[in-house]
């Protein structure tokens, strides 16, 4: 064989071995390319999940402080409604009439507004339950229950003056009256000094004084009875008696409630989280 012959035949020994040299460079090549795409890749997906993830923290850290101020306002509104019910019912039974009136439409008048007001703080108390938290309701209840008892004493109060000024206007006519007016006085002046306890609950039986002050101030209102109708004698007996507590100690205690709630209720409202809440981002 000549020299031209053995020079084409290495020449296709050599590209016949290029060939598979020139595929497996191809495909280390190609699997590089791979490997740094499927890093890139993941790469890719690793950011756009930390910019999700960003994004998901920022809409729910916005919409938790929405929800929070939300309901802050809420409660806020349900406990200032509450107060400011409690003292429109405190000043409804402080302005029932006391003196002796012309006509029976403005006593009507009052109670009516009186009552209203009970029912207002009634619906508010019930909001204040409906928002919590627990520890707010529960005093609000104890606040409630203490404005009514308040409440419950100003009217007698009221209904007292306006049956001791039927008989202080019957004095200067009637000398019955006047003796009616002094025996219920000396009926006082007993209770006082023997430290009787007629109001409910009690079981104390009266000290002969008072059984015999009592028979008396019942006597002489048998001869003044179409003058002072049986319901403003019942009032009279009951104040001389010391029957019911005094509205003063009866606010005294409503004021030392109010104080334990308001703390309660700013520590509700400042409060960054509850238990008791339901944030609306939970699931997200």
């Amino acid at each position: 064989m000549d020299l031209v012959g053995i020079g084409a035949i290495s020449a296709a020994a050599v590209a016949a071995l290029g060939v598979p040299a020139a595929v497996l460079v191809g495909r280390w090549q190609m699997r590089g390319a791979l490997r740094a795409a499927e890093e890139t890749g993941r790469a890719g997906i690793a950011q756009a999940e930390s910019t999700y993830r960003a994004a998901l923290d920022a809409v729910r850290t916005e919409a938790d402080a929405a929800h929070l101020q939300w309901r802050r306002g809420i409660r806020r509104d349900a406990y200032a409604g509450f107060l400011l019910a409690m003292t429109r019912c405190v000043q409804a039974a402080e302005a029932l009439p006391r003196g002796l009136l012309e006509t029976s439409q403005v006593l009507s008048a009052a109670e009516d507004e009186l009552t209203r007001a009970k029912n207002d703080l009634s619906a508010a108390l019930w909001v204040v339950k409906l928002e919590g938290p627990p520890d707010v309701a529960d005093i609000a209840g104890s606040v409630s229950s203490r404005t009514y008892e308040l409440t419950g004493a100003l009217a007698r109060k009221a209904e007292y003056h306006r049956a001791a000024s039927i008989l202080y206007h019957l004095r200067s006519s009637n000398p019955t009256a006047a003796e009616l007016d002094a025996a219920l006085m000396g009926l006082a002046v007993v209770v006082s000094e023997t430290g009787y306890n007629a109001r409910p609950g009690s079981r104390q039986m009266p000290p002969q004084e008072v059984t015999e002050a009592v028979e008396r101030a019942t006597e002489l209102h048998g001869q003044l009875s179409d003058d002072i109708g049986i319901s403003e004698w019942v009032v009279l007996l009951n104040e001389a008696l010391n029957y019911y507590t005094d509205p003063e100690a009866l606010n005294r205690q409503l004021t030392s409630t109010v104080e334990q709630l308001l703390p309660s209720c700013r520590q509700a409202l400042d409060a960054r989280s509850s238990t008791d809440d339901l944030s609306l981002t939970t699931d997200l």
